[in-house]
């Protein structure tokens, strides 16, 4: 049980950090919950995405279980059940008048502006206001919905985008130039899609203060308690931690420390110490907690503007498109 939840949190919250950082600094929202595999599997993500930095979730229930920001705009399908585009938006903006956003794609998402422009100015509503484009080319649609809003007189009215985004993708609009205020991810985080799982596994290194190991074929343990170490990029190289060793095959091992074994038994010599340039960390110890994020209850797509929320700096700021999800 305790694996699962290592290898899957990991997974789902890499994925999802990886997302908050291509965004820039941009609101992300979690829009995965009916991809999610598994009614359970939608509320963890739920929550590890909002650990990582999401501003709010799609999901009501991991909203109310988990104190997060209920976030949401409306379904096509929503739009469909009504004669027009324009009363459907009318009845949306009677039912939610203080945080409104229309999902302008359905038939025309030019036209689709201009009808959300149009109930705007006709009912007033108060609030948050948005417009969500999911579909087509999002940098033109975009730029043109900023265009036509600012030209309305309403500034203030947010431009969320969404449609199969992952950190690639909103990588690439960020660095596009798209008008995007708030990006809702959905599928290719809630299952983490590029990269569904991680290759964990629980090896056994010590017991009763004996030191253990596994000398099977092409899967040699490195036995006794590790230390972990934080990397400092001071002298050019990538910041991160990693717990070393070195086996008698030549796999890495803690500097100071050397195995002896024979069949059945092994034995370790000396104290492990950190290497050069390292700072020793506390087995227990979190490493680079993040910061609590500051929300706003009841807000639809989140502030722009909000205090709190953890930045990523360095090597981690850099989205090389050929890194893969456990990089970091």
């Amino acid at each position: 049980m305790f694996l699962n939840l290592i290898t899957f949190e990991t997974t789902i919250a890499s994925k999802a950090a990886r997302c908050v950082v291509a965004a820039g600094g941009i609101d992300v929202i979690d829009f995965s919950f009916r991809r999610t595999q598994g009614i359970e599997a939608g509320i963890d993500v739920a929550r590890l995405s909002s650990m990582v930095g999401f501003i709010s979730t799609s999901n009501v229930e991991a909203a109310r279980r988990h104190g997060l920001v209920a976030a949401g705009t409306m379904a096509h399908s929503y739009i469909e059940a009504f004669p027009t585009e324009v009363e459907a938006f009318r009845a949306y903006a009677h039912d939610f008048p203080g945080r409104v956003t229309f999902l302008v794609d359905t038939y025309d998402t030019i036209t689709g502006i201009k009808h959300a422009i149009a109930t705007i100015k006709e009912l007033g509503p108060t609030g948050r206001l948005g417009i969500r484009i999911d579909s087509g080319d999002l940098v033109a649609l975009s730029r043109q919905a900023r265009k036509m809003l600012d030209q309305a007189g309403l500034p203030h009215v947010r431009i969320v985008a969404s449609g199969g985004l992952d950190e690639y993708s909103i990588d690439q609009l960020v660095r596009d130039g798209a008008k995007i205020d708030a990006f809702g991810v959905g599928t290719r985080m809630g299952v983490s899609a590029d990269h569904p799982y991680l290759d964990t596994a629980y090896k056994l290194v010590c017991y009763e203060g004996r030191p253990v190991m596994k000398l099977s074929r092409g899967k040699v343990t490195a036995p006794g308690r590790k230390q972990v170490f934080r990397r400092s990029a001071r002298r050019g190289g990538a910041a991160g931690t990693r717990a070393p060793a070195r086996t008698h095959d030549g796999q890495r091992r803690a500097p100071g420390r050397s195995i002896r074994h024979r069949r059945g038994e092994c034995t370790l010599r000396g104290r492990p110490r950190a290497p050069a340039g390292r700072g020793q960390r506390h087995p227990l110890a979190p490493i680079s907690p993040g910061a609590a994020n500051a929300r706003a209850a009841g807000d639809d797509v989140g502030d722009p503007a909000r205090p709190g929320r953890p930045q990523p700096k360095g090597a981690l700021t850099e989205l090389d498109p050929d890194a893969r999800l456990g990089d970091f």
